[in-house]
């Protein structure tokens, strides 16, 4: 047998075990030179200083093992055979050492299979390095057949004095011709829409000033007529002696349609086709500008459904929608065309009406109060009426600003009901709230004027709960709980992350769950505090598990008031610094809408704890696409894809449609990508297909106080948070 210079690394503290394989490796052929290593820095030393063929690990170390020297393999980016040789290894253990990269597993009493398994490896380690070659030159000889089949396919015509004179196949078929002599001699603006003669004009002028425009879309039309988005680029070119310009069209139809649906999912209800509420607001926003400059007013219905609940509990939910569907009609029928309408939560609907006096104003909820009260909704032999509550508000010159005028409305809606107990993502009810319900004759609609400013009074829900007491309580006393959930790799990286969540401690020892708790934290003005006593005893918990040998990170999310304050990162560094704590295992994250909220405030916070070491996430990216550019030169390294696009992946195309673009759009942008409220196990592959890198949601695990997570045996699990503003994202 041909002898073979083998270069081996073994990682083990027992000299004897070392020996006895090496033997085993001589007895096989092999001419060895080797090296053995029992701790991280010697092992790392090694891999600095010399090359190695293949390396054998014991499973466990005292602080070693062969998890922590796989990582540092993968991380110097070595492709050799790594082969566990061990004393013992559970099953579970086994499968997760493989799953992560190693090459076999051999038992010590069974070292007869050494030999064969390192002959194995080492020859399909070399595959691997011819296969790497091959994919390289075939990339290339890709990459030149791709730019002559590119050039060949590209949609070319020449034209002079406004006529075709010369044009390939390509754009013969996309503009519908058959062959030159058809199109030889037609005016190139007989192939663009009326609607933009005036544009592409404009365009063509610019072409002779020496200096090209960009490219630039136009409305196109084929010889029978159909119109379709095109991307035309032009230039000056000299073709037989004499000045042409150079034509290249790209049909662009397929990307218009993308970026359509795109945009109505960005502004619509999925289910009633009305605006959401992230659209809304931005209309009223628009409204409110026009209102003060025409020194007109316009006015707000908030309708909150009685009997909604009721009909899911006794019907399900797809009756329930029906339901909704049926109202959402209503509003139609009865507010016009000229109303904006909008879903702004599960069971309310907000609308605006332009133009209108107090007398319109009364007489169109008087109409829609009226409709509400003659229309039943019948199923399954139940019978259940329509009725609600209806806030009005009028908005003039003297309205501050879109989101007073939101909460003024829903103070409207809400004061005729003080028995419902208080939403933790609702404004407390303010003074001046009028409602009409469908058993009221209309009142006189508040405007702003009628609103004052309120003072501090001690927050009590309607259930007597004194937030105010118990939250300064626990601060003061440590009375908050963290808890963690998993963020998963969805490409086999074994690196640990988690998501800290916070829990309030309750008197009996229950814990109460953020969304219960964080709007009256938010009147408080008490946020900056509990991020900072978050911040504190994460990285205390990092400290223990990277003491641990578990080099976990974590993702702290942060109020908005939170990225104000620079103070806040010193505070940080502090704490990193006394724990001995990298930065990097850091990870801060904000909400989509907080960052935009402030955006160079928040720019200035990111660029500050990048200095310091940290990475940040954006949370609930995707709401509104406009944002894309401003977000595209901030330091961010993490995009969790907002959850209302991730449920029911398995049975929506438009939403896996929307989804792929707004991957496609993260991957441009060098940003990984992280999909929340996994719940089911149908949707990892679409998800794993789709790009994301990562996934988190209560299918792996919900959140605990441990980091000892097992999966979840259940493929279904119901979502832990289902608030949808901000508080439920900063999930505590």
């Amino acid at each position: 047998m041909e002898k073979k210079i083998l270069r081996l690394l073994i990682v083990d503290d027992s000299p004897d075990d070392a020996e006895v394989a090496v033997a085993m490796l001589r007895k096989a052929g092999y001419l060895l030179k080797n090296q053995r290593v029992q701790d991280l820095a010697s092992m790392q030393a090694a891999l600095d200083k010399s090359t190695w063929d293949v390396v054998l690990s014991e499973y466990t170390l005292p602080h070693f093992g062969a998890q922590l020297a796989l990582d540092l393999i993968r991380r110097a980016n070595l492709d050799i055979p790594f082969l566990v040789v061990t004393r013992n290894i559970r099953d579970q253990d086994l499968v997760k050492i493989m799953r992560n990269g190693a090459h076999d597993v051999v038992l010590k009493s069974q070292l007869s299979r050494l030999a064969p398994a390192v002959e194995r490896e080492l020859l399909v380690a070399e595959d691997r390095i011819q296969f790497r070659k091959m994919s390289q030159t075939l990339n290339e000889v890709e990459r030149k057949n791709r730019a002559i089949i590119e050039g060949s396919r590209e949609a070319i015509s020449y034209c002079m004095d406004g006529m075709h004179v010369d044009a390939n196949k390509t754009y013969l078929e996309i503009f519908g011709y058959q062959d030159l002599k058809e199109i030889e001699g037609v005016p190139v603006m007989n192939l663009i829409d009326k609607a933009d003669h005036a544009s592409f004009k404009e365009y063509l002028r610019k072409i002779s000033s020496g200096n090209p425009p960009e490219p630039r879309e136009f409305q196109a039309i084929k010889k029978d007529g159909a119109s379709f988005h095109v991307e035309l680029a032009a230039s000056m070119i000299t073709l037989k002696g004499e000045n042409c310009t150079q034509f290249v069209v790209a049909d662009i139809s397929k990307r218009k349609s993308v970026e359509n649906r795109l945009q109505y999912l960005n502004q619509r209800d999925p289910l009633t086709g009305l605006f959401n509420r992230h659209h809304f607001t931005l209309e009223l926003t628009k409204a409110l500008e026009k209102v003060k400059q025409e020194e007109s007013q316009s006015a707000l219905l908030y309708l909150d459904l009685n009997e909604l609940k009721e009909i899911n509990d006794a019907l399900g939910h797809a009756a329930g929608d029906r339901l909704l569907l049926k109202i959402a009609r209503l509003f139609h029928e009865k507010l016009g065309e000229s109303a904006v309408l909008a879903r702004f939560s599960g069971d309310e609907f907000i609308a605006m009406l332009h133009g209108m006096d107090e007398k319109k104003i009364k007489g169109a909820v008087t109409s829609l109060l009226s409709a509400l009260k003659e229309t039943t909704y019948s199923e399954g032999g139940k019978v259940f009426r329509c009725d609600g509550t209806i806030g009005v508000v009028v908005i003039d010159k003297n309205t501050v600003d879109a989101q007073t005028a939101l909460n003024l409305v829903y103070q409207a809606c809400q004061s005729k009901r003080p028995q419902k107990p208080v939403k933790a993502e609702a404004p407390v009810p303010g003074p001046a709230a009028q409602a009409l319900t469908a058993s009221m004759e209309p009142v006189n609609t508040p405007t702003t004027r009628d609103i004052e400013t309120s003072r501090r009074t001690p927050v009590i829900t309607a259930s007597g709960l004194d937030w105010e007491s118990r939250l300064k309580t626990a601060l003061g006393k440590d009375g908050f709980q963290l808890a963690y959930q998993p963020i998963v790799n969805l490409h086999g990286d074994a690196a640990e992350f988690f998501e800290v969540l916070i829990r309030l401690v309750g008197r009996h020892g229950e814990l109460i769950h953020a969304g219960e708790f964080m709007a009256a934290a938010d009147q408080l003005e008490l946020l900056e505090s509990i991020d900072q006593w978050v911040i504190r005893q994460s990285i205390q918990s990092l400290s223990v598990l990277h003491n641990e040998g578990r080099l976990a990170s974590f993702f702290i999310n942060l109020s908005p008031a939170s990225l104000k304050n620079l103070n806040l990162l010193a505070m940080l560094q502090k704490q990193l610094s006394a724990t001995r704590v990298k930065p990097e295992h850091l990870i801060l994250e904000a909400d989509e809408s907080a960052i935009m909220a402030n955006p160079r405030e928040a720019a200035v916070f990111m660029q500050t704890a990048r200095r310091a070491g940290c990475r940040f996430s954006v949370d609930n990216f995707g709401n509104n696409l406009s944002t894309l550019n401003r977000l595209r030169d901030m330091p961010i390294d993490f995009l969790k894809i907002t959850g209302s696009l991730i449920r029911n992946l398995s049975d929506d195309i438009l939403t896996r449609t929307s989804l792929k673009a707004i991957i496609d759009l993260a991957k441009t942008m060098n940003r990984q990508t992280i999909a929340k409220f996994v719940e089911q196990a149908d949707d990892l592959g679409i998800l794993w297909n789709l790009g994301f890198d990562y996934v988190q949601g209560n299918y792996f695990q919900h959140a605990d106080s441990h980091t000892d997570f097992e999966f979840a045996d259940e493929a279904t699990l119901s979502s832990e948070v289902t608030t949808p503003n901000w508080t439920t994202n900063y999930n505590r």
